[in-house]
């Protein structure tokens, strides 16, 4: 039997965990036979493994599946070194296909490539992670012209478990439409190169995305729950959820923050999901949490780890606010993102007006703000009414209107 191919670099979490996050958007590469080589790209929210391939003069790069950084393996999107070393050897499943095929894999690393111009590297990245656990898996090593119609229907219907549940069945297929916009994205994309590696476009465009699955989600948490919440967290998981609330910021935004970011009781967001920096600030309380958290760190020193001091993942801070939910008796339980939610939502609650919302949050537009809060800013304007509208001085009529009785 051979001997397995060692990289000391890569063959453990703790090894992946001490290398830098790939700020050129290149993979740590180990060349497994002549002509092809097996890659790690460590992202802000834990890595992914890469097949390279050179063939008809020109190198040919695929998406394998995550990393098994802060996820355990199942064999099938998430892989150990081991695992990804035989998949890329063809030892597991057949990963190579003929010189004229053109699989959705390589039109999905032709869009990550695409997007780097355009799109912030935390958008990316979370977009990275949702097509290695749904498209490569079922769809990867396709070639994207001998898919139908009605496997790309079913492919996208797949994404969606059934409930009885409306709301449930609402926020499973607005995940299914952005997990299918991706792929639409790619193949798009695809199919307008020059090349035009994707020839039939009518095949996928002729299924739609869910209908009316955006509409606002309302969960926010009162101070009194959001504290109950914060106790049940261990103190790593804390810190992430206390800097959502006082800053407003989004996951990848948070995780994104270095020390030299916060000064003066100001935190600057450099990596919006807008791409648009913005100054987030702070107020006593939340100054001294930040405070506390940067005491010593070097101006590049990321701000939010675990408490192993390794990157977060969204799927496990995704398990603790579950069980923190569980613990601290919050039903129905809440998403981190709902803790943003509830930074606005106490902030409009205290008359902040809608043009300030927008700001804090990054808003490209008011109108999003409006939709999102509608219900919160019409009961702050009826209450602004019943408070600032002054009296006329005019005498008040008793005539009263009368009461229906069944």
């Amino acid at each position: 039997m051979a001997r397995q191919q060692r990289n000391f670099r890569l063959q453990t979490r703790e090894a992946r965990g001490r290398l830098a996050i790939s700020e050129q958007r290149e993979a740590y590469w180990h060349e497994v036979q002549r002509g092809r080589a097996l890659g790690y790209y460590k992202g802000a929210h834990g890595g992914s493994w890469w097949l390279r391939e050179y063939r008809d003069r020109r190198y040919y790069k695929r998406l394998l599946g995550q990393a098994d950084d802060g996820i355990d393996a199942d064999g099938q999107t998430v892989f150990t070194w081991a695992q990804a070393l035989a998949i890329s050897l063809g030892v597991n499943r057949p990963t190579l296909t003929a010189s004229d095929a053109y699989t959705v894999n390589d039109a999905l690393t032709a869009y990550w490539g695409a997007r780097r111009a355009a799109s912030p590297s935390a958008s990316i990245e979370t977009d990275k992670y949702k097509a290695a656990a749904h498209i490569v898996p079922k769809l990867g090593n396709k070639d994207v012209n001998e898919i139908t119609t009605s496997e790309f229907r079913k492919f996208r219907d797949g994404l969606v478990k059934p409930s009885d549940d409306p709301e449930v069945m609402r926020r499973r297929q607005d995940t299914a439409n952005r997990i299918w916009s991706i792929l639409r994205a790619a193949l798009n994309l695809a199919h307008g190169d020059e090349q035009e590696y994707a020839k039939q476009p009518e095949r996928w465009r002729r299924v739609k995305p869910f209908k009316d699955t955006d509409r606002a989600r309302t969960r926010f948490l009162s101070a009194a729950e959001a504290q109950r919440a914060l106790n049940a967290m261990d103190p790593a998981m804390r810190a992430l959820a206390r800097g959502s609330l006082y800053t407003g910021l989004r996951m990848g935004e948070l995780l994104a923050l270095k020390a030299g970011d916060v000064e003066a009781k100001r935190v600057y967001v450099r990596h919006s999901k807008s791409g648009k920096p913005r100054t987030v600030p702070l107020d006593n309380e939340g100054s001294s949490f930040f405070e506390e958290l940067t005491a010593g760190l070097a101006g590049d020193a990321p701000i939010f780890r675990r408490a192993d001091a390794t990157p977060w993942n969204r799927v496990d801070v995704s398990r603790r606010m579950k069980a923190a939910c569980t613990a601290a008796k919050i039903k129905p339980a809440i998403h981190f993102h709902d803790l943003r939610r509830t930074y606005a939502s106490l902030l409009i609650n205290s008359g902040a007006k809608p043009e300030i919302i927008q700001k804090l949050l990054g808003h490209a537009d008011l109108r999003m703000t409006m939709r999102a809060y509608a219900q919160l800013l019409d009961e702050t304007v009826a209450t602004a009414v019943e408070e600032h509208l002054p009296s006329f001085g005019l005498p008040m009529s008793n005539v009263r209107k009368l009461e229906r009785r069944s």
